[in-house]
């Protein structure tokens, strides 16, 4: 497939233009013009490896640092991240990462805001104007045995101090809120939080995304060949949906390929966000054979590490309805020297 990216020529052209980053003061009770950390050239935060275009995603996403008591808010703009706010906000009253229940800790991972709610549902002195719920605890927190719920995004008062500490949650000022809210997509907006934000050049963003394009590139690739031994590779052994399990997985899909002639599987641009080991991947995907097909959206969890490569340990699927423009927007990757994935 051909790899296309409609902001490639405009890094070339910003880092021509930049010599500097004007450094603005960051205020303690409202939004402000984002500034990069690095102050020489435009930079990228390296845990949204792949933004999807697709409008059935939300161009918007939210990333909390905890080492700096910040939230960010990026767009997509031509498949790159576009900085567009940057706020203050309170965390958990300890340091470190939350595993248990009451433990005061604020998670890190990749979370997606679920609901919303707002007073007289919830106390206004507790959580100000407006709340968002995450998904905490998601499938690596289970997989984890991390305990606690209640992960939410929310607002204090101003007489309350944004610097006393939370039970856990991230907390913003009222005013925040309300301009973040104009961002959340329930169930489509991730908010990823890091123990602190990294960046990083171009260049390694772009390599980085190819990286990661090219395992579900690999992974699409064997599944339509029904080269079934090469597919079970990108499985963990740990490996479950809802109704099977990995021994499970792999006798269906042998079984599947005595009885298709042939199948043909088709991606959009998938979302690819990466945390830590996390790495969760969000796109469309059709699949036809000559005796079945269906359209959706397919969510894989995996695991990643330099020694062992990316393993899945989940995937989810929800049926939707094909839309007009298919099959026009197809996932850009650009072939790698080396495609298998790690056998190690």
């Amino acid at each position: 497939m051909k790899y296309m990216d409609g902001r490639m020529f405009q890094i070339g052209k910003v880092l021509c233009v930049m010599s500097l980053v004007m450094s603005l003061a960051i205020s303690t009770t409202a939004l402000v013009p984002p500034v990069a950390f690095g102050q020489d050239a435009i930079r990228f935060p390296e845990g949204f490896i792949s933004l999807s275009e697709r409008q059935e995603f939300s161009p918007y996403f939210f990333a909390v640092d905890k080492k700096r008591r910040i939230l960010r808010v990026y767009e997509n703009e031509g498949g790159l991240p576009k900085i567009l706010l940057e706020s203050p906000s309170d965390m958990g009253k300890k340091d470190g990462d939350k595993s248990k229940e009451n433990d005061r800790r604020t998670p890190v991972g990749i979370y997606f805001l679920q609901s919303k709610l707002a007073p007289p549902e919830i106390p206004f002195n507790l959580y100000g104007k407006m709340a968002f719920t995450t998904d905490y605890p998601n499938v690596f927190d289970r997989r984890d045995d991390k305990t606690g719920s209640g992960i939410w995004l929310h607002a204090v008062p101003d007489f309350v101090a944004l610097t006393r500490g939370s039970r856990g949650c991230v907390v913003v000022r009222n005013d925040v809120i309300e301009k973040l809210e104009k961002y959340v997509r329930l169930g489509q907006t991730p908010m990823v939080i890091f123990d602190e934000i990294a960046e990083v050049e171009p260049q390694e963003y772009l390599q980085e995304r190819d990286r990661f394009l090219n395992f579900v590139e690999t992974w699409r690739a064997a599944w339509q060949n029904e080269d079934v031994d090469t597919y079970i590779k990108f499985y963990d052994p740990t490996f479950a949906t809802k109704d099977m399990n990995y021994r499970q997985w792999y006798r269906h899909k042998r079984r599947l390929k005595g009885l298709y002639k042939s199948i043909e599987v088709t991606l959009s641009k998938p979302l690819i966000i990466h945390n830590r080991d996390q790495v969760v991947i969000r796109l469309l995907q059709s699949y036809r054979s000559d005796r079945h097909e269906d359209f959706g959206e397919k969510t894989i969890h995996a695991r990643y590490s330099p020694e062992t490569g990316f393993r899945i340990i989940r995937e989810d699927w929800e049926i939707l309805p094909r839309p007009a423009d298919w099959p026009t927007a197809v996932i850009p990757v650009r072939k790698a020297a080396n495609t298998a994935p790690s056998t190690q």
